[in-house]
């Protein structure tokens, strides 16, 4: 995990790496990116590298996901941050806004509660001057973008790994794919995120739990796994279907109805395609082409070529 430096001298996450370790089985999927616990891993990191590696072991061993209602172990962990971001002079409010990657509005309702569970009490020295922060030496930052013309998306490929730029909503992130090979099939090996920090954004962006939940990590890898194939069918589906939205409503059945036709533009069988982009299986594409047969947005049929007969011997 990559860690930035932010204001009052705490550290946020700014990009990490999910990868199989060594030459063991296995592969990177968004579905096991998704079921990494993010939240837990970055407040773990951002304790670390703000406060102390035994302050992250402390919050480790005690970590909960935060109840509705809150929770008397809950507000012992928020003292902890709390005791530990004065001992190292940075204000405690935005230390625990870091780690847990909330607003100081919601860290002041989960103080006042800890310290009517009296697990808190007043700190005598917040008031004392907090630890001077070292000088910007980033440079100056690159200049902004005209409204309304930022790129395409755009990739390269390497030796190492596919980089995807500029996708649809997320122009201030950088996606990578380590490919893997196993009996002549490519999987993902390792995925990445990281700032690009050529926008003003990403030069100062950081992620959060919440960040890495709406990242298009389906349409990420279905780009990353298809340039490594060479498998410019799909790559030229996915400049002309779009992102897949996550939604079941209208526009999900133009984007199916699109890759349908061009399924049939370039002579293939729409179904295996519709399945790869949405990763569903071939049911629920089946079921998806009918819907959209009902509402009156597609209307063409797929016509297989009929097979040529060998002669008789």
């Amino acid at each position: 995990m990559g860690l930035r430096r932010t204001e009052h001298g705490i550290y946020r996450p700014a990009a990490v790496r999910l990868r199989v370790p060594g030459a063991g089985p296995g592969a990177v999927t968004p579905r096991a990116a998704r079921a990494v616990d993010w939240e837990r891993v970055l407040a773990i990191a951002t304790a670390a590298a703000t406060c102390s590696t035994r302050t992250a072991e402390q919050l480790d061993a005690g970590w909960m996901q935060r109840p509705r209602g809150g929770s008397h172990a809950f507000s012992l962990l928020v003292a902890l941050l709390y005791a530990q971001a004065v001992a190292h002079r940075l204000p405690p409010r935005h230390v625990i806004a870091a780690v847990w990657g909330r607003g100081v509005d919601m860290v002041d309702n989960w103080l006042a509660e800890a310290r009517r569970r009296q697990v808190l009490g007043r700190d005598p020295l917040a008031g004392r001057p907090g630890r001077r922060t070292d000088p910007d030496r980033r440079g100056p930052l690159p200049p902004p973008r005209p409204p309304g013309r930022l790129p395409s998306s755009s990739g390269s490929v390497g030796t190492r790994a596919v980089t995807l730029e500029d996708l649809p909503g997320w122009p201030d992130w950088t996606f990578r794919i380590e490919p893997g090979f196993r009996q002549g099939i490519v999987f993902a090996r390792g995925w990445a995120i990281e700032p690009d920090i050529t926008h003003a954004a990403g030069w100062r962006t950081h992620l959060t739990a919440k960040t890495l939940a709406a990242m298009p990590l389906d349409d990420v890898f279905a780009r990353g796994l298809a340039a490594l194939q060479g498998n410019t069918y799909l790559v030229m589906d996915r400049a002309v279907v779009g992102e897949p939205g996550r939604g079941r409503g209208a526009e999900h059945l133009r984007q199916v109805t699109g890759a349908y036709r061009f399924a049939l533009a370039q002579e293939q069988p729409p179904l295996p395609l519709i399945c790869v982009l949405w990763s569903v299986s071939y049911k629920t594409a089946a079921s998806w082409t009918s819907k959209a047969r009902r509402a009156g947005v597609l209307t063409a049929r797929y016509k297989p070529l009929p097979r040529l007969r060998s002669p008789a011997r």
